[in-house]
């Protein structure tokens, strides 16, 4: 009675003593526990405990199936056979023992276990241990024909796979093996579905677990330049002003690597890349940030993309770097040796350092339009210029051109010498309508206006050189030269030449040379006036006094003797009446004297009677029908006649003439 109650105190004991969290196995005679409830996670510890209620029971054993493991209390920390290398043993009491798994293998630890006596007959309850499996992995591979998953869990999972988002098949029954429970999935790829994203999805009681993205084998099949819309495309910032690049790659997979040109230079600075996911494939886009400098202009920017799919990068469209500055060293120019004739074509050529987007602009130095056309805008690099073609204007002496762009503005101009001819023709001047054989004269030719000045040619008869001299803007030619009757009714002309041509133009003129016959002996059957002296000496006397005063006042009014007229047979006089009238004021005609025989032997009464005989000369041609030949000389006073314009000036030009 006291062995059942002692027996009963200790059974109570050691349900006591097993807490709430332990599994407890009521055993017919031993009795078995364990501190994990019967379920261990891999890789975790469980103990279980044989209670034998029996001190005298000094050694047991330890079934898990085939395998017997005794345990003493003499030895209570090993067994025979030997446990497992991660299982241990103790006896914390001489009624309990214990066997402890470490680090739990699903294959080799799920098990069931029963405690006995050493002999037998006292065999404890069966306590079964699951080793927990954690779904912690899911497989996917993938091939050109197929997408596989798998998936290995306790308790035993299941798996769904998904194709670009959507279910698209499920796994079998899962299949238990030494390391858990595994779930497959074996899905075939056809046509279009060989590049489609999949992924599988696997669950169990406990939680649920993704695989990874299954991405086709997707090369980069293009690169695109986005800042431009066509291959040769320019992209430019102004000098010193960053310029920013940016390509865009097809979707691919694994993500693309961009690699930037500049003139096949690969560049290494100022790049940054940034990749986007969709439906699994990743689209990368690159972006590069240059400074551009002058020197850049033209260069040539693009760049190549590839990943492990792709053997030769693919390249994008090529950009041309454009530098913008403003307009420099603008120059104004016309061809070598050519002259600025006034409406005459002259083309001028601008030109200037500038980038890009240039407006050429033509006027005068005033403002004004200059007119005429202008060429196409041509040029390389940063040299540029543009042609006009005008008709320049003598009033207007420079032309300017103003270019500008998106930058600045700038001026430049070019001064013009315009040559144009005179407006006028030649004069000829000073040329008097009479002239007398033997006088001086002076005519003179002008010129006014013209750049540069007209050339003066002399084509005149019976002259000499001339001299030229130049007052502003007229120039006039000189010529001196002494009248001489084979000038007479010949012309003079004045001919005007410019240097560049389009001027030939000239004044003529006509001498009218009056020219004296020789002068013949007074013949004394003419007389016109004399004076006849009589035989005496009073008369002779008389006849002297008067002659006197005859030859003073012909000499002071400048009268010349000539031949006397036959009565009969003179020409009339052309010359004006009142002025023979206002000629012979204070002279008297004296009648005829018949002949030399009225004063016989008186010589000098004869001499008197030849030179007695007056005529007043004009200064005209006299025909030589007029005449009569002369015997005789006249005296040295009548020889020296007034006729011979000394003081070198005609009657015709003397403005006193008659006055004196």
């Amino acid at each position: 009675m006291a062995m059942l109650y002692t027996r009963l105190i200790l059974t109570v004991g050691a349900l006591l003593v097993d807490i709430c969290h332990k599994h407890v196995v009521t055993a017919q005679n031993y009795q078995l526990t364990s501190s994990c409830g019967g379920s261990v996670l891999e890789g975790g510890s469980c103990t279980l405990m044989c209670y034998t209620g029996e001190a005298s029971h000094t050694a047991i054993q330890w079934q898990n199936g085939t395998t017997f493991y005794r345990n003493s209390q003499g030895s209570c920390s090993s067994t025979s056979p030997s446990v497992q290398t991660d299982y241990t043993t103790s006896c914390p009491s001489s009624t309990n023992y214990t066997l402890t798994i470490n680090n739990a293998v699903y294959g080799r630890d799920t098990l069931s276990w029963r405690c006995d006596y050493q002999f037998g007959g006292r065999q404890s309850n069966q306590l079964n241990i699951s080793v927990l499996v954690p779904l912690s992995n899911v497989t996917i591979t993938r091939t050109t024909m197929s997408i596989s998953c798998a998936a290995v869990s306790n308790p035993p999972p299941s798996m769904t796979l998904y194709r670009d988002g959507m279910s698209v098949a499920t796994s079998p029954v899962a299949v238990e093996g030494d390391t858990g429970w595994t779930a497959t999935i074996n899905y075939q790829l056809t046509g279009t579905s060989r590049n489609s994203l999949y992924y599988c999805q696997a669950s169990n009681t406990q939680t649920s677990v993704n695989s990874t993205y299954s991405y086709p084998d997707i090369a980069v099949s293009s690169v695109s330049l986005t800042n431009i819309t066509s291959a040769n495309q320019e992209v430019g910032a102004a000098e010193g002003q960053p310029l920013t690049l940016t390509c865009v790659t097809s979707s691919s997979y694994p993500a693309a690597t961009v690699t930037w040109f500049k003139n096949s230079v690969p560049l290494a600075s100022g790049i940054s890349n940034g990749h986007t996911s969709q439906s699994g494939v990743v689209q990368t886009t690159s972006t590069v940030t240059i400074i551009p400098v002058r020197s850049d202009l033209g260069h040539k920017v693009y760049c190549r993309a590839t990943n492990i799919h792709t053997p030769s990068p693919v390249q994008s469209d090529s950009a041309r770097v454009g530098v913008w500055f403003g307009p420099e060293q603008v120059d104004v120019t016309k061809p070598d040796n050519t002259v600025a004739l006034e409406n005459r074509n002259l083309t001028l050529t601008c030109t200037v350092t500038a980038y890009p987007n240039l407006t050429f602009t033509w006027d005068y130095i005033d403002g004004t339009p200059v007119g005429g056309t202008t060429g196409s805008v041509t040029g390389s690099s940063t040299w540029w210029s543009q042609t006009l073609t005008f008709r320049p204007n003598k009033d207007k002496t420079a032309v300017r051109c103003r270019v500008r762009n998106t930058k600045a503005t700038e001026t430049g101009s070019a001064s013009l010498d315009v040559k144009y001819p005179p407006p006028a023709p030649p004069s000829i001047t000073k040329f008097q309508t009479l002239m007398f054989e033997g006088d001086p004269e002076t005519i003179s030719c002008t010129v006014t206006g013209g750049n540069p000045l007209a050339t003066i040619t002399w084509s005149c008869p019976g002259t000499g050189s001339a001299s030229v001299s130049d007052s502003g803007q007229t120039r006039t030619s000189t010529l001196s030269f002494i009248v001489s009757r084979s000038q007479n009714s010949q012309q003079c002309q004045c001919q005007g030449a410019w240097l560049y041509g389009g001027y030939n133009l000239s004044d003529v003129r006509a001498f009218n040379v009056s020219c004296p016959k020789k002068q013949q002996p007074l013949n004394a059957e003419y007389n016109i006036t004399g004076v006849i002296a009589g035989s005496t000496i009073g008369t002779l006397l008389l006849t002297l006094l008067i002659e006197g005063l005859v030859l003073i006042v012909l000499y002071r009014k400048g009268f010349r003797f000539g031949n006397i007229m036959k009565g009969t047979a003179s020409q009339k006089s052309t010359r004006n009446t009142e002025i023979e009238e206002m000629e012979n004021i204070g002279y008297s005609s004296l009648d005829h004297v018949n002949s030399p025989a009225e004063y016989p032997g008186d010589k000098e009464a004869s001499e008197k009677q030849h030179y007695t005989q007056l005529k007043i000369y004009e200064n005209t041609n006299v025909e030589p029908s007029t005449y009569e030949d002369m015997t005789e000389a006249p005296p040295e006073s009548i020889n020296a006649s007034p006729y011979q314009n000394s003081g070198g000036q005609s009657r015709v030009s003397d403005p006193d003439y008659g006055n004196k």
